[in-house]
């Protein structure tokens, strides 16, 4: 079931004693996910949902932030120069 072009519902999930969850093996296998590894778990407080992403994305996202940070500075840098 598609309820938006990048949203789906895959299945449910139940939370266990210790908050623990299962992740859909539909999800696992759209996401590559393999036994033992990491994901990221973010929190979107407007909307009141947690979703995950791998370790790797989350590295990926975090390299060009930091890559567009150091775009900005050089630009910021030009401009107080001239």
């Amino acid at each position: 079931m598609t309820m938006h072009k990048n949203i789906q519902l895959v299945g449910t999930v139940t939370v266990g004693p210790k908050g623990q969850v299962v992740v859909p093996s539909e999800v696992r296998d759209q996401m590559g996910i393999a036994p033992g590894d990491k994901l990221v778990a973010l929190y979107l407080a407007d909307k009141k949902s947690v979703a995950f992403i791998t370790a790797e994305q989350a590295q990926v996202f975090v390299t060009k932030m930091g890559e567009r940070f150091t775009q900005l500075k050089q630009t910021l840098e030009e401009d107080v120069k001239e």
